[in-house]
């Protein structure tokens, strides 16, 4: 799993729970001003409307 966060945003309380599940995931920042993950991707296309946390489950 991925949790997409933003300093500042409400995306505490879904890092806690997720390490509390003893859930494997990983953290990638967003910067929500020009809606760019710390990689460089388009956070948008993950969620369309821009808000964060996000939650991804890469197992499909």
């Amino acid at each position: 799993m991925k949790l997409f966060y933003a300093p500042g945003a409400c995306s505490l309380s879904p890092h806690i729970s997720l390490r509390e599940a003893g859930v494997d995931f990983e953290i990638v920042k967003v910067d929500t001003t020009t809606h760019l993950t710390e990689g460089g991707a388009d956070f948008k296309a993950i969620n369309p409307k821009g808000y964060v946390p996000a939650l991804v489950n890469l197992r499909r």
